[in-house]
Formats: C-alpha cells, structure tokens, sequence
C-alpha cells in the first residue's frame, strides 16, 4: 500500500512540474508576444492603407457603412477602430493598438483552445509560429483588419469542431459569432467562414445526423444576419469584375507563396531556406500523425483542407479577374498554423524541432531589430518636417498619385488636397478622404487659384512637376524637386518627390499628349 502511495504521489509531482514547465513556456510567448506586437506600434508615419484607416474613423458610423459598401471591404473593424478612437482619441497609434489587441486574441487561442484541443505540445507551436513568424509582426502593428480577421475565422473554425464535438449551446453561440465577425472584417475571412460552415454540415449530415437542427439553425442565422450585407457583397463583386487593380505575376506565385510568412526583412536566402524548413518539417510530422493516427490528426486535416480551399477557390476565381495577392493568405493563416504545429508536435525527434524553433526564433529576432530600426528610423518624417516648417495657411496640395495624397491629407486636414487625374470622369464613389481631398480632371479647376501649391508626386510617376515648372509665368518652382526615400514607405514600394510652386491666376497650359 505505501510502495502505491509512493509510485503515485511521484507521478502526481512529475506531472505537476511538467505542467509548470508548459506554463512557464507558454507565459515566455505571451510575454513576448506583447514585448515585439506593442513595441512597433508607437510609430507615427503611415502608408496609404493606414492613412486610409485614420480618414474612414473619422467619419460617423452611417457614414463608414456607406462608403465601405462602395469599397471591397466590410465595415467591422473600422467600427472597432472607430469605437476605440471614441474613449482614447483619433490617433493612428490607437487604431495599431486595436490590430494588436487582434493579434494577442490570436495569439491566445494557442495557449487557451488549441492547447486543450490538440495537446500542450501542439499548442505551443502553434503560440510560438503566431508571435515569431516574421509576417505577424508586420501585420500586428499596421492598422488595417488582419490581425482581427485572423482571430475570427480561427475561433469560428474551433468553436464549430467545439459544437461538433460537444454539442453545448454556447459553441453554437460562439461559432456563429465569430464566424459573422469573419464576414464582416475581410472578404477572404468570409471565404474561410464559408468553408467552416460547409465542412461542418458535411460533417453533420454525413455522421452525426442528431445535430442536423442545430447547426441548421446556426447556419441560417449567420445568413439572416449577414443578408443586408450581401447585397453590398455581389455589388462589389460586379464593380471587380468592370476593373481592379490586382495584377498576379504567375511566373513567381508559387514562389511567393511558399516564402510569404518569412518575406519580410530578412536575405532572400535566408527567407528561402526558412520556408522550406519549416514546411518540410512540419510537414512531414504531419504526415506522421497521419500515419500514427494521433488524435488531433481530424483538426490538423480540416484546418488544412480550409486553409488550401480558401486559397484554391480564390485562385480559380483570379481567372477570371485577378482577385489575389499575398497578403490575402492572413486571414485564414491560423488553419495553416494549427496543421502545421499539429505536424511539428509529431515529430518523433523533438530535437529536429527544437532546432528549427531556435533557427526560427533568431531569424524573427534579426527580422525585428530590422523592422523597428525600419519604422522608426527619423528619415520617415523627413517630407512632412519639410512641409510643415514652410507651411502656410493659404497653402494647397496637389496629387498625381492616390498615395501621397491620402497620406498627406491626413497629416495636414486643415489644407485643401486636390488629386489630378487627367482626362478622367468625375467619381460618384464616397472615399474616406472627402471633403479635403478634391478629385480634379483639368488643371484648370485651379485657374482662379493664386498661391502657393506643395506638389507632391511618386518617384516613378511625376507627371506634372517637368511641366509646370517651365509654364512661366503661371507657375514659378520655388523649391526644387527633392527626392524622399523614407524606410518605411519605401518598403512598401514608394518614393515621393516634393517641389514647392507659386501659382499666378490664369489658365493653365494644357498638358502635352500623351504618346
């Protein structure tokens, strides 16, 4: 009896100090996670996408409905952006906070469901690949809605197999809300929602009829409440197909989707020799949990079977217009991450993953000195330091490119913005930027004007400065072109050149034509 005593009470410590040990791991990737996601969300420069974010907030929330169903994107995260700017101001640090807050949700799945899903080993690697894989830096701290929709289609698609599994009220409850919260934050979140709720009713017809009524039920809720959107929806889907403007490079695709979690800062060897050993690696656990039968090998088969439908239909549909490019992989990046740390968790030899986990930790480590030194380099203020040191009040902004002028209307809102685009129509579109930014189709909307205009235009595509600049004497260049190569924008793939202009009332000479 007491040799019992003993063996038992040896086994109770053995496995209460394995337990603390998983706890000390999965506290390090929390406290990690937090340390590199709120540390780059501090900086103040933004590139379109953002700038976009920061004018869609600060209108009311009728009118952010309105304009995003002329847009391609539901309106849910900027009604959460929008309701965080309400309690802590309008600021862009506010709305990278709210996409970190995102990410940390993420973030917890691995350490709350996945962990009791899958098994502690599995969910840790899948909380080590959501805070360590270079690409979830980028997206934690940009305000868009990635990092949000990541959290929705992943705790939809764990609360389906929840309801599945268990078939408690409240699973229902909660896959139907997540899987709404994906529709409404991402179109590519809405395919991953499209396909939890079909693989689920598969699953249910086709095994365990008894909960055919509930997840019936489920599934037309989620449509009633999604149905005043989908007629937003299949406009925007016409609007696509008229014109859009993704073009995919085919040549490179499977390329850049192989590299895409680790393309970020880091050698393009290096990025290649990551990717392929953590898929090879991981990829081949999977096999063997296959192979062994391991009970999460249904999670990790599912996950991967959405993840890879979501990304095949979309592909197909690029037939017929190019609907796709990379980035659009982030919303249902956490059924590729279950799959994938279900697959390392099977590894026999777990010093084969400890060693990829190191190589990978050290990789994110480089990947993050390279991306903070990136975005708060000063370089990134240097067009609008020179801006705002001359600045007048009368002054006003012309544009030959979307992006500058989204940028800098919101950095100077109290100017008016006006965007050239020569031979056009007038847009009935609603866009965020109004009523500062005034889309123009002849220079000489501005011939009454007499003043001075701070033209600013891509590096790639200057159109008017070479003009203007000899129109004397209606226009007299007081400050040069100067070229801005800023980290931060730069990186994603934009140099701006700034001139200053003097403008003397009169009609403006007409542009050459265009060869």
């Amino acid at each position: 009896m007491l040799a019992k005593f003993m063996h038992n009470y040896r086994s109770f410590t053995l496995t209460d100090r394995l337990d603390r040990y998983w706890q000390l791991g999965y506290a390090g990737l929390l406290f990690a996670g937090l340390l590199f996601f709120v540390s780059c969300a501090f900086y103040k420069e933004m590139w379109f996408d953002e700038a976009y974010t920061v004018a869609m907030v600060r209108h009311d929330f009728f009118r952010i409905c309105e304009i995003t169903a002329r847009d391609v994107h539901p309106p849910l995260y900027y009604m959460l952006a929008k309701l965080a700017s309400l309690v802590w101001g309008q600021d862009i640090v506010v709305y990278r906070l709210v996409s970190v807050t995102g990410m940390l949700l993420f973030v917890l799945l691995g350490v709350s469901h996945i962990r009791r899903l899958c098994g502690d080993r599995a969910g840790l690697y899948f909380t080590f690949f959501a805070v360590f894989l270079p690409v979830m830096l980028e997206y934690s701290g940009e305000a868009r809605m990635y990092s949000w929709a990541m959290f929705f289609t992943t705790g939809a698609g764990i609360y389906a197999y929840l309801a599945y599994r268990q078939n408690q009220w409240y699973h229902w409850v909660l896959f139907a809300a997540l899987s709404l919260g994906s529709a409404y934050t991402h179109n590519y979140a809405l395919l991953g929602a499209f396909f939890i709720n079909l693989s689920l009713l598969i699953a249910v017809f086709t095994r365990n009829r008894y909960l055919l009524k509930p997840c019936l039920l489920t599934i037309l809720a989620q449509i009633i409440l999604y149905l005043p959107w989908l007629f937003v929806l299949i406009s925007q889907i016409v609007a696509v197909t008229q014109e859009y403007w993704i073009v995919i490079n085919y040549q490179h695709l499977l390329r850049d989707l192989l590299v895409f979690y680790f393309a970020e800062n880091l050698p393009s060897l290096a990025i290649k020799l990551l990717s392929f050993g953590w898929l090879a690696v991981c990829g081949f656990g999977l096999y063997t949990a296959v192979k062994e039968k391991k009970h999460y090998t249904g999670i990790a088969l599912n996950s991967l079977a959405i993840y890879l439908a979501v990304l095949g239909l979309a592909l197909i549909l690029s037939q017929v217009k190019p609907i796709f490019i990379t980035r659009y992989l982030m919303p249902n990046s956490g059924f590729l991450f279950i799959a994938l740390a279900c697959g390392l968790a099977a590894v026999r030899r777990q010093g084969v993953a400890a060693v990829l986990c190191t190589v990978i930790f050290i990789a994110s480590s480089a990947n993050f000195y390279l991306h903070y030194d990136k975005i708060y380099s000063p370089q990134n203020n240097a067009l609008r330091a020179d801006v705002t040191y001359s600045l007048k009040p009368d002054d006003i902004f012309l544009y030959t490119d979307i992006h500058p002028a989204g940028i800098y209307m919101v950095a100077f809102p109290q100017h008016q913005h006006y965007m050239f685009f020569p031979g056009g129509q007038e847009e009935s579109k609603p866009n965020p930027f109004q009523p500062e930014l005034r889309f123009i189709y002849d220079l000489n909307a501005l011939a009454s004007y007499q003043g001075r205009i701070w033209l600013i235009e891509g590096a790639n595509s200057q159109l008017l400065y070479g003009h203007l600049g000899k129109s004397e004497p209606v226009f007299k260049v007081i400050d040069f072109a100067r070229v801005y190569d800023m980290p931060y924008l730069s990186h994603k793939g934009f140099v701006f050149v700034g001139s200053l202009l003097q403008k003397e009332p009169g009609p403006v000479p007409p542009l050459p034509a265009q060869e």
